[in-house]
Formats: structure tokens, C-alpha cells, sequence
């Protein structure tokens, strides 16, 4: 698997930081409205920089046990509750990474992977009997901006078709979540879509700001753009009197059947 932003370095410490600003407030509420609580045995995959994590120690407490995982666990370093469990882990490759568990949550993370039907069906496995699975991923198919800027709006295309051809993304891969909980007989389904207002110079913006920084060299080599409109784009980013909406959040929940299904 190729990620785009697969790198060590501070650059994508702030850009998880973006991301979390972002989204964190929406999976915040799905997962409170799940019943999360004392003792629930959580997993998070792809934790990322471990808000979502943390937040979830926090919820179930000292009888509770929560698994963070990653490819990169440097940026988990700072996740230190006592009951939380930080492990290097290959979703695709390695086995469930604990006892069956209560709830699995994982977020911007399939829009990444190829075969989303075989991701879903081995996360869905990891899930006891009764427990949920939650998946999260971004549909950037609606318009968001709200102040438009021409040089912004060609950086973001390139930027995007960038993605696809290179890393293979799936940017409306938001869409898709709710029939592949279903294609694997979940219950008790639900899905909200949600979007986020968004100002310029704002710790949402850094997402963006990051984004740019990281693959500056590679939209470049694209020949679609110059160091100039990339630089632009970004300095838009920084104003605070630009406002967006952010990409739709999909959020998707469903139980594993158990015997009284």
C-alpha cells in the first residue's frame, strides 16, 4: 500500500493536528450517542496522532482497555493513559490485534486502501457479537468553498486528481460506507454526513496548509502548476477572512449480529 502522507517528520505531526481540529468534534458525538462508557474494550485503527484514542480511555475509564494502532506509531508518543495500548500493526496483513472487541473505530482510513468491501469485512470481524464498528471517511464531491479563489480552487483539482492517479484514493469513498455495512450484514445501521465551517488561519486550515507543503515537489513534477500558485493557495489558507466549508464527514455505525438478532 502507498499513502500519500507516509512520513515521520514533524510536517505531518501538524497535519494529523489539522485533521483532528477538523473531525475530532464530529466522531466526539457519534461515539458519546453509541454509549461508549465505563469498561468497553475499544479499538482504534490508523490512530493517527490518538485524539480519538485518548478521548476514548478517557470514556471508559480504568476497567475499560483501548488499542491504538498504526503503521507510524511515532506520532502516538505523546498517548500515555495507563489504559491505553499502542501497537505497530498492518491491518491488512496482521491478525485482529486483541480479543474481539466492543467497538472499533477507524477514520480517514479507508478512502486509502484498495478493496474497501475486504477492508470493511476483516474490521467487521474484529467486532464481538453485539459490538459496533464505526467507519468515518471524507466525500469531497460537494462543493465547499465559500470565499472563492480561482488559483485556490486549480490547486485543489491538481491536488486531488494527484491522489487518484497516484495513490489511488477514493475521495468519495464516504458514499460507498453505508452498502458495505450492509453487503456484510451489520445492524442496526446508521450514517450522518457532516461538514464543518472552516476559517482561514484556523487549526482546520493547517490541514491544508501541511497538505501543500508535503506534496508541493510532486504537483510541481505534475506540470499543472508552479511554486507560485501552490504558494498562493496556501497563503489563502492563512488568511482569516477566507471561510469554507470543510469535505462531508460520513460516519457510518453498525452492530456484528449476536444471537438475539
Amino acid at each position: 500500500m502507498r499513502y500519500a502522507f507516509a512520513d515521520e517528520s514533524d510536517f505531518e505531526r501538524g497535519r494529523l493536528a489539522g485533521l483532528e481540529a477538523m473531525l475530532d468534534p464530529v466522531t466526539a458525538d457519534v461515539l458519546a450517542r453509541l454509549g461508549v462508557g465505563p469498561g468497553w474494550r475499544c479499538v482504534e485503527v490508523a490512530a493517527g496522532a490518538g485524539s480519538v484514542a485518548q478521548w476514548l480511555a478517557d470514556r471508559v475509564g480504568p476497567t475499560g482497555h483501548v488499542v491504538a494502532t498504526d503503521l507510524n506509531i511515532r506520532h502516538l508518543s505523546a498517548v500515555t493513559a495507563p489504559n491505553i495500548q499502542v501497537l505497530h500493526h498492518d491491518l491488512l496483513v496482521e491478525d485482529c490485534p486483541g480479543e474481539p472487541f466492543d467497538l472499533l473505530h477507524a477514520r480517514a482510513l479507508v478512502e486509502h486502501l484498495p478493496n474497501p468491501d475486504k477492508v470493511i469485512e476483516r474490521l467487521a470481524g474484529w467486532v464481538r457479537p453485539g459490538g459496533w464498528l464505526v467507519i468515518e471517511d471524507l466525500d469531497w464531491s460537494t462543493p465547499f468553498l465559500i470565499t472563492r479563489d480561482p488559483v485556490l480552487e486549480k490547486v485543489l483539482a491538481v491536488g486531488m486528481d494527484f491522489l487518484r492517479q497516484s495513490f489511488t484514493y477514493n475521495d468519495v469513498c464516504g458514499r460507498a460506507l453505508p452498502k458495505l455495512f450492509s453487503d456484510q450484514g451489520l445492524v442496526d445501521i446508521g450514517c450522518e454526513a457532516r461538514s464543518r465551517l472552516m476559517s482561514g488561519g484556523s487549526a482546520e486550515a493547517q490541514f491544508w496548509v501541511q497538505g501543500f507543503d508535503r506534496t508541493r515537489a510532486a504537483l510541481i513534477a505534475t506540470g499543472q502548476l508552479t511554486d507560485q500558485e501552490i504558494a498562493a493557495a496556501r497563503a489563502v489558507f492563512a488568511d482569516r477572512s477566507y471561510l469554507s466549508m470543510t469535505p462531508t464527514l460520513v460516519s457510518v455505525w453498525g452492530r456484528t449480529p449476536s444471537s438475539t438478532d
